[in-house]
């Protein structure tokens, strides 16, 4: 196959595994099996099989290429900071927000899936254990960095960052009202193009790896003052 063919087909075949993997994972939340064990999953299959298929289908690249650690130690460095930033920041915008919460309807939500003030501890110490790290390897390691290597830099910006946002705003869909959901939004594709600008400095998901466990840490705090307030 011509090297110029190839390459548009490996370019296909990552926007088609990752709406894929992100499409089903959100037609599952409108299932009855919307319950956080199952969606939680399925989510790992997806995010790692996809993956694992395309770079065996590839022939370029390697799947456990995306666990590596190595990167721009300079920009790692800078990330563990801008990680205690973002946690503070966090904290400091809900605090401002809070007034524009529905608690009961956050709490339902997060009651509809699963997630109780019973089991909330164990559900807060999986999403900042894999939840995140599984995100990270997937939008950004996968995702992003494969085609910004291809050097369809700005189709790795602006898909891998729209395809975030869209997918975690199909997961907090229910909990938040048309005005917050609108910020939401705006946040969740700033927060996305602002991961991507991370990885690519330290060419690696490790620093934006960071950063969001700082920022899924902020937010599990904010969940268990409002599920066990």
């Amino acid at each position: 196959m011509p090297e110029k063919k190839l390459h548009n087909r490996n370019i296909l075949l990552i926007t088609v595994f990752s709406l894929l993997a992100c499409g089903l994972h959100s037609l599952m939340l409108y299932t009855p099996f919307n319950q956080y064990a199952y969606t939680s999953a399925l989510k790992f299959a997806l995010f790692m099989l996809c993956p694992a298929i395309y770079f065996a289908l590839a022939n370029s690249g390697r799947f456990k290429d995306l666990f590596s650690f190595r990167g721009n130690k300079k920009y790692i460095k800078a990330s563990f900071f801008l990680g205690i930033g973002a946690f503070v920041f966090i904290l400091a915008a809900f605090i401002a927000i809070n007034p524009l919460l529905d608690r009961v309807m956050i709490v339902g939500a997060l009651s509809n899936v699963g997630i109780t003030g019973e089991n909330y501890l164990f559900a807060l110490a999986y999403y900042i254990l894999i939840n995140v790290a599984l995100e990270e390897l997937f939008f950004r390691g996968f995702l992003f960095l494969t085609l910004f290597r291809m050097n369809v830099k700005s189709y790795a910006y602006i898909f891998s960052g729209l395809l975030f946002a869209a997918y975690h705003i199909s997961v907090m869909r229910a909990g938040v009202t048309p005005g917050l959901m609108i910020l939401s939004i705006a946040g969740l594709v700033f927060v996305g193009l602002l991961f991507n600008d991370i990885t690519r400095r330290c060419e690696s998901a490790i620093g934006s790896y960071f950063v969001h466990i700082c920022a899924g840490l902020a937010l599990g705090l904010i969940g268990a003052y409002l599920v066990k307030g």
